[in-house]
């Protein structure tokens, strides 16, 4: 776990500053700060933050619903069902299965929060992350 251990059993505070454990996505940076691998007792897929310059786009298709909070800047989604363009302040919503495309139209950062396939999902999204970082 990135700055501090995850106790279950007590309030927690995590912040973009003190995570150390960041993977590179097409352009994006992200980490995990509670993830179901590592934080079983959590009951989430995974929880972080995400790091993007303007200009930056990533083609998605999760497996997972995953909500994004955006902090600062903002970011444009397309995918079969529409775009929506959001700003600090503004959520999105990416249901499970529609493919799409991620797109930095600022300086961005945001919160994710993955719903959790509990198990081997997560598992195959993540060592293809930490692949695609080797290579």
């Amino acid at each position: 776990m990135q700055g501090q251990q995850f106790d279950p059993t007590r309030i927690q505070l995590f912040t973009a500053q003190t995570t150390r454990k960041w993977m590179e996505w097409s352009g994006f940076t992200l980490a995990d700060v509670v993830n179901e691998d590592e934080t079983p007792a959590a009951k989430l897929g995974a929880v972080g933050f995400v790091k993007a310059p303007r200009g930056a786009k990533s083609d998605f298709d999760f497996p997972y619903d995953e909500v994004c909070i955006v902090t600062k800047g903002r970011c444009r989604v397309r995918s079969m069902s529409g775009v929506v363009t959001a700003g600090a302040g503004e959520v999105i919503y990416l249901p499970a299965h529609l493919p799409g495309t991620f797109e930095a139209l600022d300086e961005l950062e945001l919160v994710y929060v993955a719903s959790s396939p509990y198990g081997e999902v997560n598992r195959e999204i993540k060592a293809q992350l930490l692949a695609a970082a080797r290579q």
